[in-house]
Formats: structure tokens, sequence, C-alpha cells
């Protein structure tokens, strides 16, 4: 094959994205949707949905600092190889770069007014609910990014400027400000009904979660509340039911019969007096009284005999469980009881294990969005050697690593002195017994080995050198011709 026959193609030929389809004023590409943005913001009012989404958040923001001490939560700049050392120079610019992310920006900006904490909280919290967040980057004249401002995702619109095909090509954009790029346009912000600014691919930060081959849908998101529409429905309408139950519901709950003959009048004056001190609050449940000729005394006919069927507690448990899911969070962690256990949180044997099991499905591929996100759009740009990771994110709990340690040394794979020096301490030179193995079987071999240098560097047994010089020197002949 020629070596220009190897080169590739200098264009897709595949249509990734439908350019003519879903476009707007100036066509640029819209999410094609029957749930708009605003919907999709309604819905997650929601309390269970916003109770969901709130969770996420506090976790997410606990890591918008440095971490205090190893094993500490937070965020730190590294080196991208992690086989390489980091020198004097690297450690002053990778502080440099942490307090770039703490403040959001490289200077003090009055216009500026987000902490790294609030700059986390507003992208997830697009994210979560529209699958899509969004924010500028202000570059310098010399290519450095000075300022890092969260934008509404909804407010952003992207150009067909993915593969398209070699037959359907989409209309050319024709940009609005009258500043020249270097790049083309890769977003605009449309508010509304206006574009109010245009973007290059490195200026606006625009990431999705959920990414899909569709090519109607390509370069566009799928929220989770898209998914969960009838199930935001159903605690919308059980909410609403059980409150209008205590806020117009007139039905009594039952009514008062008073055996016995009486006169109209006692009856009447009994009835204002019970009315009196029985009413309800507004008036609502106001219990009848009749009479009734037969015996004597008082009884009292409830018309609801429990209230379970009003709660509708289980189909609420399942409904918001299912929530749970779709956002791939355990319902413990937010406080509820999960459908599939008849604990609550407080009580539940495995509550840290379904936790644990909640974040390694849910919270931790979310920060590694996050994070993967920062690199490619900001580092990459401003510190290609450096990426942002997240400190005690999966690291192990202080239990499980001593237990881990415990086993190491209990089967011989580590001794303390090699323990010491993973940790950092020092091992002193005249503590020989930390270079001994804890396992019971292998200190036999240790010892046995230990016990057979001692004996060869004692003083009663000759040394090697010595039992070779006589044989040595036996090999120096001095031979000569004399004699024949």
């Amino acid at each position: 094959m020629k070596a220009e026959e190897a080169k590739p193609q200098a264009k897709a030929k595949s249509a990734v994205i439908l350019p003519n389809q879903n476009l707007s004023v100036g066509g640029t590409r819209t999410k094609p949707s029957l749930l708009p943005f605003a919907t999709l913001r309604q819905m997650a009012k929601v309390p269970a949905i916003a109770a969901i989404i709130n969770t996420r958040l506090n976790q997410v923001a606990r890591f918008a600092r440095r971490p205090r001490f190893d094993g500490d939560l937070g965020f730190r700049i590294g080196l991208k190889n992690p086989q390489q050392t980091m020198s004097k120079a690297a450690q002053a610019r990778a502080f440099e770069l942490e307090e770039f992310f703490l403040r959001t920006g490289s200077w003090d900006n009055p216009q500026r007014k987000d902490n790294f904490n609030s700059f986390l909280r507003k992208i997830t919290r697009d994210t979560l609910t529209l699958d899509a967040m969004a924010w500028e980057n202000v570059f310098t004249r010399a290519g450095n990014i000075t300022d890092l401002f969260a934008v509404d995702a909804a407010t952003i619109e992207l150009l067909p400027n993915a593969p398209t095909s070699e037959i359907f090509l989409p209309a050319p954009y024709m940009p609005v400000t009258a500043q020249g790029y270097l790049e083309p346009i890769a977003y605009v912000q449309r508010v509304d009904g206006r574009i109010t600014a245009e973007y290059t691919r490195h200026e606006l930060s625009y990431g999705i979660r959920n990414p899909r081959t569709d090519v109607e849908y390509s370069d566009f998101g799928m929220s989770e509340l898209e998914t969960l529409v009838e199930i935001v429905t159903g605690i919308m309408n059980g909410v609403r039911y059980n409150t209008t139950y205590f806020s117009y519901n007139s039905l009594p709950q039952g009514v008062l019969e008073v055996i016995g003959k009486y006169e109209e009048e006692d009856i009447e004056a009994f009835t204002r007096h019970w009315k009196t001190l029985t009413d309800g609050a507004q008036g609502k449940w106001a219990v009848p009284v009749m009479g009734m000729e037969e015996g004597s005394g008082f009884k009292f006919t409830p018309f609801k005999s429990s209230n379970q069927d009003m709660q509708f507690n289980e189909f609420l448990e399942f409904l918001f469980n299912l929530a749970a899911a779709v956002y791939q969070i355990d319902p413990n962690e937010v406080g509820f009881k999960s459908w599939t256990s008849s604990t609550s949180m407080s009580q539940s044997d495995n509550t840290a294990e379904k936790m644990d099991s909640s974040k390694d499905k849910g919270f931790i591929p979310l920060m590694y969005f996050l994070s993967d996100s920062l690199n490619t759009n900001v580092l990459d740009v401003i510190a290609p050697e450096f990426a942002l990771y997240w400190a005690g994110l999966d690291d192990e709990s202080e239990d499980r690593k001593a237990e881990r340690l415990k086993n190491d040394i209990d089967s011989g794979v580590l001794t303390i002195a090699e323990v010491r020096k993973q940790r950092g301490l020092e091992v002193p030179p005249d503590a020989k017994w930390m270079h001994a193995p804890a396992n019971a079987v292998l200190i036999q071999a240790y010892m046995a080995e230990h016990q057979a240098a001692t004996e060869e560097d004692s003083p009663d047994n000759p040394k090697k050198d010595d039992e070779e010089e006589p044989l040595q020197k036996s090999f120096e002949l001095d031979i000569t011709w004399e004699g024949y």
C-alpha cells in the first residue's frame, strides 16, 4: 500500500447529525424534544426530585476545596503522568492552578461572584436537570484563561459543525457580532429570542452526560427527567390528592347517634353545643347529630375505618424508588426508605454497603464526568501537563485500609519496614526485626537463612578467600627448560 493511500480522509463521510432538522432562526440547532428545558426545570422542583438533586449537589460540593490531610475529601492538581515526580517548580505551578479553580479565575474580577463551590453546584444542577452544562472561558490576549463563568445551558444553541454528509450540507451560519474569530463559531446564546453571544469551541465548554448516536439527538443529552415523566406525574398526583383531602374535603368523619326519645329542642341545643366543641379547621369534618328512639345513650358510627386507602404509602414509595433508580442513587442517601427493604436508614444493617454501591453507580461517574470536562476544557488549554483529581473519591476507608495492610503483613506479602516506607516513615537501621515477615511459616525460613548467614560470618569459620589461597598458589609452577 502506498503512503498516499494510507493517509486518512480529510473529511468524514458519515452523517452524524441531521443538519437541516430542528433548526431555529439563524440556522442554529436546538434540542428536539417534547419536553423543553423550562418543563424539565419545573419537574425538578417536585420535592422528591429536588431531594435527589440537592443530595448530589451537597456531595459534589464536599470536593470543592483542598484536602486538609491524607484521606480527606477535596481536589488537587497533579501531573498527568503518575510515574513522574513533581519538582518544586511543578508544585508551585500546581498550587497556582488550585488557586485558579478555587476562585474560578486568576485575578479578582468584581463581575465574577462564584467560587469553586458555587460553580460546581450550578453546573451540576444543570446536568442533573437538563443533561447539559455550560461555562464560558474568558481568554486573555496571550491565550490564557482568566475567568470561568457558569452559563445557563438552556440558552445555548449549537451550530451544525459536526460531520453531516457529502450530500446534505447545512446552510452557512452568518455571525451576528462583528468580532473576527480565528476559529469557527460553535455555540450561540439566545435569550428572549435574540442571539446575545457567540462562542468558539474553546470559549464555551458544553458537556452532556448521556450521549447517543441518534442523528436527530446527536450532541444533545438525555435527561433523567425525560424518562421520569410518568413517575413525576404520579408523585405529583399522589401528593396533591393527600393535600386536597385536608384542604377541600368536607365529608364528615362519621355520625353521632343520640339514642333515646328526646324533645326536638333538646336535640338542637345539644347539636349546637357539640358542633362548637368538635368543629375542625375552617369548619371541616362537622359531625352530624341524629336522634334515635330506641334505648338510651350515644353511638358514633365512623364513615372511614382507616386512612390507608387515602395515603397510597406503598405506591408513593414505589414511585420514589423508581426515580432514585433512574438517578442511580440509593433512597437511604436521600432519607427515604427503600421499597426493597422493610427497615429504615437508621435501622438497616447494610445501609453502608447500599450507599457505597450507590456511589459507585451514580456519584463516582458524575464526579469523573466533571473532572474530565474541567481537564479537557480548561487544563488542556492552559497547562496540558497537569490534570485535576478528586482526592478521597474512590480511596479505601481507613478501616478497610488497615484491614488490608494487616492481611498483607500476616500473609508475609509486606513487612513492617515496607509498610513504614509506603507511609513515608523512616526505618531505623538498627531495627532489623522490622524486616522479618510476620507469617509463622515464612519466619522459620527467615530465621534459618539469618542463622546460616550468621554462622558464615563468625570468626571460627575460615574465610572463603583463605581457603582458596593455597589452591591458587599451587598453580603457580616455575616451569623452565633447564636440564634438557
